[in-house]
């Protein structure tokens, strides 16, 4: 069975890490993320308007707010 090599494995993930965190500072990266941010934020307003306009629009043709389901 072949044999680690801890210096090797160290030092590649010491070399990985200050990669991450090269490209998490990236400045490219860093406004993607703020307009991933932004984007997302929108499209969860706009979800929860979505939502909130066909729960009234079920209210508005369900028969049985509009009185219809009593022969009225």
């Amino acid at each position: 069975m072949a044999r680690l090599n801890l210096a090797h494995l160290t030092l590649t993930a010491a070399q990985n890490i200050q990669t991450a965190d090269e490209v998490r500072r990236d400045p490219a990266v860093v406004k993607a993320a703020k307009q991933f941010a932004e984007d997302s934020a929108q499209a969860l307003r706009s979800g929860g308007e979505l939502v909130r306009e066909a729960r009234a629009s079920w209210r508005r043709h369900s028969p049985l707010t509009k009185g219809t389901a009593t022969g009225e």
